[in-house]
């Protein structure tokens, strides 16, 4: 990307941003034509083979403690050989597993260990912490944004996938048909990630594109500085793990998570419980997620001017009130705004979490401290799609699920509310 050179900058073309470019097409593709597939591929399947919601529901619950439990390796990964190696290595495990589900799935037992372990496996190794660990290393004045930027891919992909695998699905009277156009659209992504550049120290460039000693030098590049905070110190974890910052960030982080995989796995079926197409109820999920992967550069931005926890704090209520009248509102018209606000919520949450990370705690820390709560987190927020499944097998209904869920939103707020970034140890 050409730009003219400000004070502080060098004047070579920086790759920072063919990165966003690169990692916003494989968030596209991987997650979501693969990942957010899911919501409309499950029901069917369901459906189709006669099984038991919650049994089946197990399989995505099993993904998501997969994908915490392989965190650590992905992070080992990362700091050893890179997030261009880690991401191809997860996008090969990504397109075997989606064979599988193809060719060899014929019953519930095979489904659970083929997307709970094998595609839970991948979505770790794929999944944003790749992407962010990339963007915090190549910026560092808009690395909300750019992060806001290549989370978007995954929002318009599954937004895409939602309708497109659908009316597929039904031309082919098979759910095996939405998987091998997954299958083809990682194929695509492997080729894509082979062009990603680690660090810009490989290439010898700086964050930003900005030399921070021509900056220091330079009394006109005060606008090549970054707004909100920075830490300047370099954490370590034991010190992280004693600041309240870390364990309101984590109430935040389990209440958006946990609340999004129960809408993501049961969404669909809710509505078609409620009188709604299958194909109008996909295209309501659909706009959910294409609210989310809209409302991620604003949110970026907003991240990039204003401290996080007021952002945060906003972002969590528009999840609360989009949920509300997802759960009690009526009409498709009504259903489909909801889901876009809850869905703006979600992806303003899915940028400025990591954000939070990444500046209050350092370029360093950021795949340490994803490695070490990603196995402690993942397993709770993976509870919903499998609680939220049994929960109707007995009452009947989704509502105590729906209570419950808002109910952990209502907790995120009010940590939100009172995280502000950790003083410095000395």
């Amino acid at each position: 990307m050409a730009t003219t050179v400000q004070p502080g900058q060098t004047p070579r073309k920086f790759y920072g941003w063919t990165n966003v470019g690169l990692f916003f097409f494989i968030q596209f593709a991987a997650s979501g034509f693969v990942y957010f597939a899911y919501s409309v591929v499950f029901p069917v399947m369901v459906e189709t083979m006669a099984w038991n919601r919650g049994t089946a529901s197990l399989a995505q619950t099993v993904a998501l403690i997969m994908l915490g439990l392989a965190y650590p390796l992905t992070g080992y990964l990362i700091h050893r050989f890179g997030v261009r190696q880690t991401v191809t290595i997860g996008l090969l495990v990504m397109l075997s597993g989606l064979v599988l589900l193809v060719f060899a799935v014929t019953a519930i037992w095979q489904w659970i260990m083929v997307w709970g372990v094998v595609m839970g496996l991948s979505f770790a190794l794929t999944g944003p912490i790749c992407s962010q660990s990339a963007m915090i290393s190549w910026f560092s004045i808009r690395r909300s944004t750019t992060i806001g930027i290549v989370m978007t891919g995954g929002a318009l992909g599954g937004a895409l996938a939602q309708p497109v695998l659908s009316s597929m699905m039904d031309q082919f009277d098979s759910w095996r048909a939405a998987w091998l156009i997954a299958a083809a659209m990682v194929v695509i992504s492997l080729i894509a990630a082979q062009f990603v550049i680690n660090r810009p120290q490989d290439i010898g460039q700086h964050p930003d594109n900005v030399d921070p000693a021509l900056v220091s030098d330079d009394p006109l590049a005060g606008n090549l500085r970054p707004k909100t905070h920075r830490t300047g110190y370099d954490w370590t974890m034991k010190q992280i793990l004693r600041t309240p910052t870390l364990y309101m960030l984590m109430l935040v982080t389990l209440g958006y998570l946990g609340t999004f995989f129960f809408l993501l796995n049961h969404g669909v079926l809710h509505l078609t419980d409620n009188g709604l197409s299958s194909l109008q109820a996909a295209s309501i999920m659909g706009l959910a997620i294409l609210g989310s992967g809209l409302a991620r550069i604003p949110a970026g931005w907003l991240g990039d001017q204003f401290e996080l926890r007021w952002t945060l704090f906003g972002s969590i209520l528009l999840m609360a009130l989009g949920l509300s009248g997802f759960w009690l509102g009526h009409g498709i018209v009504l259903l489909s705004a909801m889901g876009m606000l809850f869905g703006a919520g979600y992806g303003s949450l899915l940028v400025l979490g990591p954000v939070v990370i990444g500046n209050y705690y350092g370029e360093r820390a950021f795949p340490i401290i994803n490695s070490v709560l990603a196995p402690v987190m993942l397993p709770f927020a993976a509870a919903a799609p499998a609680g939220a499944g049994y929960i109707f097998e007995a009452t009947g209904s989704y509502d105590l699920a729906f209570a419950g869920a808002i109910l952990l939103l209502t907790a995120g707020m009010i940590a939100a509310f009172f995280m502000k970034p950790p003083l410095a140890p000395g």
